[in-house]
């Protein structure tokens, strides 16, 4: 490989594997990381490039002409945290420079401003929208208006609690279980002093624990272990094992301590009715709303936000009440719906499918009676209580599982053009 081509390769797969670092942390799929990668490197005339996605890493490889390979390597940071706005850009500054409508030279610039960028929404913003996501999922688990309230507030305090431990620099592991030791603590305060019922504290305590969940790495862990890529599946097992367990150690911190008190009511005798009809789609359409701020979705998707989120509750409601499926099932089928949904909004409206898929989770994530009753038995110590555990535990898993089939029914279904072109495809 001549001097100047293999400059030439150095530069183009450097600006390949920025690309591919940043989208990693803006929680963008493996598999779109690495079709805009090889995107990239076609469009700079590097071919036959070889990709390696190992743990928590990305390894290309070029031999150009058979002479020593260029090598580069690549860390990646990944979390729960999503920026839907950011997702939108990198994928749309990706295309452009693929497509070779934008010069090397603009795209390099346009990726270093992108990199410089702050979030979609400010702080204050994503707050208010998880206020509105935890007051609706308060109401999907049966709570009342009050409890709804509360549970807004609750989720303010939780949040400035793990920030202020985030800004000296207490691992993330500590974070979770300040959060959920805090949102237990909370209700256990408002229970005692008689401003909530057992039940009211049962379902904002619910809600909030659900908001802590690594729901986002369990449908990322499923895509990259269907997707080939098992090293970084294996990686995000790790994280959610991490988090689930961080959230069970501040649960128990405070249970440990408060332990004569009745924290959540007497679990075994409450008996939770579903939503009517009529509220299904209402409570789904805020929420959605709630998680779209809350995740950094521009306000030009929010309409598409709303509409995925009531489709998916209400699929998740005809399942269960209608075709009588259990709640494993009636998930699994909701979210293959949204699936198939985000796959054909990402192709004819050129948005992420993140878009549409994380919004519109909230149209199942929380079967409210399911997880609150699985939650409050757990605390209240209910003789076996493990199987509502065992249940919530795979309607979790069903989640990922759902979402990733209907990706994968929606892109058999793409012109073939199409899955050779952008990365968005």
């Amino acid at each position: 490989m001549a001097v100047d081509e293999r400059e030439r390769a150095r530069r183009v797969l450097s600006f390949a594997l920025d690309v591919a670092m940043q989208m990693f942390r803006q929680g963008i799929e493996t598999a779109v990381v690495v079709r805009t990668v090889r995107g990239l490197a076609s469009a700079g005339g590097v071919e036959d490039l070889r990709i390696s996605v190992g743990v928590r890493a990305i390894h290309l490889q070029y031999c150009g002409g058979g002479e020593e390979p260029l090598v580069l390597f690549g860390s990646v940071q990944a979390n729960d945290a999503r920026d839907i706005g950011r997702m939108g850009d990198w994928e749309a500054l990706a295309v452009r420079a693929a497509a070779g409508t934008i010069s090397p030279a603009e795209a390099e610039r346009d990726a270093g401003i992108l990199a410089q960028a702050g979030p979609t929404w400010p702080w204050y913003g994503s707050l208010l929208g998880g206020c509105l996501l935890a007051a609706m999922i308060c109401l999907q688990a049966n709570g009342t208006v009050l409890a709804a309230v509360v549970s807004a507030g609750l989720f303010v305090f939780a949040n400035r609690a793990g920030w202020a431990l985030s800004t000296v620099g207490i691992a993330e592991f500590f974070q979770v279980a300040a959060k959920a030791s805090a949102v237990l603590a909370g209700a256990v305060s408002l229970l005692s002093l008689g401003v909530l019922t057992g039940h009211e504290a049962a379902s904002l305590s619910a809600a909030n624990l659900v908001l802590l969940l690594p729901i986002l790495s369990l449908v990322s862990l499923v895509e990259d272990a269907v997707g080939d890529f098992p090293l970084m599946a294996a990686a995000r097992i790790v994280t959610v094992l991490l988090l689930t367990g961080a959230i069970a150690t501040g649960v128990m911190v405070v249970v440990s301590v408060a332990n004569d008190l009745d924290i959540l009511g007497e679990a075994s005798r409450v008996h939770l009715a579903a939503l009517p009809l009529a509220l299904v789609p209402v409570t789904a359409l805020v929420g959605a709303l709630g998680n779209a701020i809350l995740m950094g979705t521009p306000a030009r998707w929010w309409l598409l936000a709303c509409g995925a989120g009531v489709v998916t509750s209400l699929a998740n409601w005809t399942g269960r009440s209608v075709l009588g499926l259990s709640a494993p099932v009636s998930i699994f089928l909701a979210t293959t719906v949204l699936g198939v949904l985000a796959g054909a909004a990402a192709r004819t409206l050129k948005v992420p499918t993140a878009a549409v898929t994380i919004p519109g989770l909230t149209g199942v994530v929380l079967p409210g009676p399911a997880m609150y009753l699985s939650l409050s038995q757990v605390f209240a110590r209910v003789p076996g209580s493990g199987d509502a555990v065992a249940e919530a535990i795979v309607s979790t898993a069903a989640i990922g599982v759902g979402v990733v089939l209907g990706l994968q029914l929606a892109a058999l279904r793409r012109p073939a053009a199409a899955m050779s072109g952008s990365p968005l495809a």
